[in-house]
């Protein structure tokens, strides 16, 4: 049977329902799309401020803060795509020549190391969410309760964990054979 085109409607729906593993698919390429409206909005919402600023003298109130917290809600929501995607950047210096065996091992070893950072990102995500919960803390102009940022940025890194893993056992299969 042939692979779909990304070009085809329905095309990635259907690859990823077919896949057991599909759901994890959708739901990080859901929670980027999420990431590219909210930098989106944060894009328009800073030329508003810009053209407030300068031709008004009325830029949008707390747009730094606004900006601050989105970028940091967006970059989180972005990792578990581009690493289910295989779309981080590698260096094959060495490994282009290598055999498939090999180098599926050693993208086993990686998402090891990755799956281990990414659930010490998480975990600290947690915690200090969980500070900002119960200590309040605002920012500055608007008042905007900050645990609500690192919650939302633990999705991603949780996400970001999952893929890990399930990307460690697939390379696990693939260099078993």
């Amino acid at each position: 049977m042939a692979k779909p085109c990304w070009r085809m409607p329905g095309a990635w729906w259907r690859s990823t329902a077919m896949n057991p593993d599909g759901w994890l698919e959708r739901l990080t390429r859901a929670v980027a799309l999420a990431g590219g409206l909210l930098l989106v909005a944060v894009m328009g919402m800073t030329v508003v401020s810009v053209v407030g600023r300068y031709m008004f003298n009325a830029p949008v109130p707390g747009d730094y803060e606004i900006t601050e917290l989105a970028i940091g809600i967006a970059a989180f929501a972005f990792f578990p795509y581009c690493h289910i995607t295989n779309a981080n950047i590698v260096v094959e210096l060495f490994t282009g020549r290598m055999p498939p065996r090999f180098r599926a091992a050693l993208d086993a070893v990686h998402n090891v190391a990755f799956a281990i950072v990414a659930g010490l990102i998480t975990w600290r995500l947690f915690i200090g969410a969980t500070h900002k919960l119960d200590d309040g803390e605002t920012t500055v102009f608007l008042g905007i309760p900050v645990h609500w940022a690192y919650f939302s940025s633990l999705l991603g890194a949780g996400l970001l964990t999952m893929v890990c893993v399930l990307l460690l056992f697939r390379h696990l299969k693939s260099s078993a054979r």
